[in-house]
C-alpha cells in the first residue's frame, strides 16, 4: 500500500501560491504552518487567522473550523511518519 505524502496533497508549489507574503519568521517553514493548522483544528486549539485562512484556501478546513477530507488526509499524511506500521 503506497502512502500519500504531504506533498502528494498539496506540492510546493501551491503552498507558495496560497501563501503569497504571509511571513511567520525564520522558526516555522511553510509547510510547516499548514501542518500545524491542520493539528490545530483537529485538536481544538485555537489559531491566528492568517494560518486558518491559509488552511482554508489549501481546502484543508471548512469555514465551520472543521477539517475536510482533504484536511483528514493530509493531517495522517504528516503525522503517520511517525509510526509507519501503525
Amino acid at each position: 500500500m503506497t502512502m500519500e505524502t504531504p506533498e502528494s496533497i498539496i506540492s510546493d508549489e501551491e503552498i507558495e501560491r496560497v501563501h503569497a507574503y504571509a511571513d511567520f519568521g525564520d522558526h516555522i517553514t511553510k509547510r510547516e504552518v499548514v501542518d500545524m493548522a491542520v493539528l490545530k483544528v483537529a485538536s481544538g486549539y485555537y489559531q491566528g487567522h492568517t494560518s486558518r485562512t491559509i488552511a482554508e484556501k489549501h481546502g484543508l478546513v471548512t469555514a465551520e473550523y472543521d477539517l475536510t477530507p482533504k484536511g483528514r488526509s493530509y493531517l495522517w499524511a504528516v503525522y503517520s511518519k511517525a509510526h509507519p506500521n501503525f
